[in-house]
């Protein structure tokens, strides 16, 4: 295979976590388990309660229904979340080399450190995060060199006990982190305190690429609200046992609501608003990438569509403005910045070049039901019509390889062995079914027109965060 023209498949934005809480225990500290051990099974039956089925109603050697395979991750009994040699089974089978994850997924909750969670104090928190890291260390040992973690930063009141934990995480297979401020704490200074000066360089000195989540800056106990919110409203006890397990099941009705209330609710956790992408000028203003010019920062799972018309604003009101800034904001976009539209739509990839080629990446958000698995090619296929091969390839994985501090020369070697020749997945369009089609946009968007930016909404807040640094 040493001359295989294979495209190398890298997805920026998978997730994975335990099947069960108690799998998480080993990963304490042995002189707190006794306490966490009831605050993890009191956290697993209210998360149970909200979102997912009790796994062990089917017998393990039942197969799911081969109708809904096509359409279903979710069987749970061989579900790759927490099952490795599943998950690689499934990587091979989609064609993809490598993967980054995430925290979590639908079928079980964390423990205690994420917005998923009840609100805890900071110190459970703290534990819990080294816990996830723990387990996932041992997860990604099964993925023969082809999985990579994003760490969480902590709490962060103690920055140089956060400095500690991220130099351990990169030893062991992270190769990002989540900007300060994912679980929202009052206690915190802004991102434009110095108090964040030695994470930053960290992340430079680690070589850790910073990264932001869908969902970042929420407070803990808002999701659970809203979910619980939700399915009083909407669903019967029946089918909320099922929700997160097969959406597909849900009737059209149940389903537009769903998805309006995750998309739109101002207490939806999901709802695509202007915390992650405020990080982007925040970070420009606070000199993080005047002082660390190396540094890599990622907007995942957050959409990309609406960069352009973004950085034109930005430029233009930092034009007119007196700031510290040595670049132009579309410029620093251009030196440290990538997006991962994670089941990319394919006005996105139609505005590739407006976002910029060479920052774009994809995310398959495996194993999330919104994602692109398990039809991934075909997916591909009709986003990717008519794109040349050279600017596929950069977004389809080639980027990943500089986003991130991973092997590429070992994974284009696993590109060789499973990835797909052009020919397979850059053409053949025209073969796609159209209910496929529609079945992508129904669950992940993907013929949403590009976003109409508010400009007021966005020049208001930017000027709340000059105001903030004069």
């Amino acid at each position: 295979m040493a001359d295989s023209n294979n495209i190398l498949i890298f997805s920026s934005d998978g997730h994975a976590g335990a099947k069960r809480m108690r799998d998480y225990l080993p990963y304490f500290d042995p002189d707190i388990r006794d306490t966490i051990a009831d605050l993890l099974n009191t956290e697993e039956q209210e998360y149970r309660k909200m979102m997912a089925p009790d796994f062990t109603s089917r017998p393990d050697t039942e197969e799911p229904d081969p109708a809904e395979r096509l359409w279903s991750p979710a069987a749970p009994e061989r579900f790759g979340g927490w099952d490795i040699d599943v998950r690689m089974q499934q990587l091979d089978s989609e064609g993809v080399a490598g993967e980054l994850l995430v925290p979590g997924h639908q079928f079980s909750s964390l423990p205690l450190f994420s917005v998923v969670n009840k609100p805890f104090e900071a110190t459970l928190r703290d534990a819990g995060m080294r816990a996830y890291h723990r387990w996932l260390a041992d997860f990604m040992t099964g993925g023969n060199g082809r999985l990579y973690g994003m760490a969480d930063p902590g709490p962060c009141h103690d920055i140089e006990a956060a400095v500690k934990e991220l130099t351990w995480a990169r030893e062991h297979g992270f190769v990002a982190v989540g900007v300060p401020g994912i679980i929202e704490d009052p206690s915190l200074p802004s991102l434009f305190s110095d108090h964040y000066e030695p994470f930053w360089r960290a992340c430079v000195d680690l070589d850790v690429t910073l990264m932001v989540h869908a969902g970042w800056g929420f407070p803990q106990g808002r999701y659970q609200e809203f979910i619980s919110a939700f399915l009083a409203t909407h669903l019967d006890s029946e089918e909320a046992s099922q929700m997160m397990a097969a959406q597909q099941g849900l009737d059209e009705e149940a389903r537009k609501a769903l998805q309006k209330e995750f998309a739109e609710s101002p207490a939806s956790p999901f709802r695509l608003d202007f915390g992650p992408r405020r990080l982007l000028w925040q970070l420009m203003l606070a000199g993080v990438f005047d002082r660390y010019p190396s540094l890599r920062f990622v907007l995942t799972e957050v959409r990309s569509d609406w960069v352009p018309a973004t950085l034109e604003l930005l430029d233009s009101r930092f034009k007119e403005t007196v700031t510290a800034l040595t670049m132009r904001p579309s410029e620093y976009w251009a030196r440290n910045c990538y997006a991962t539209p994670s089941s990319i739509h394919k006005v996105e990839v139609e505005e590739r070049n407006a976002i910029g080629a060479d920052r774009l990446m994809l995310g398959i958000d495996y194993p999330h039901p919104e994602g692109m698995w398990p039809d991934t090619w075909n997916w591909i296929r009709v986003a990717f019509d008519g794109v040349p091969e050279n600017e596929a390839r950069m977004i389809l994985g080639e980027n990943a390889l500089r986003a991130f501090p991973v092997d590429g020369k070992h994974l284009r070697s696993v590109a060789d062995r499973i990835g797909p020749a052009p020919r397979d997945l850059l053409s053949g369009r025209e073969n796609v079914p159209a209910d496929h089609v529609e079945h992508y946009h129904r669950r992940g968007g993907f013929l949403r027109a590009a976003e109409r930016v508010d400009a007021d909404a966005v020049l208001r807040l930017v000027d709340e965060d000059l105001r903030l640094v004069h």
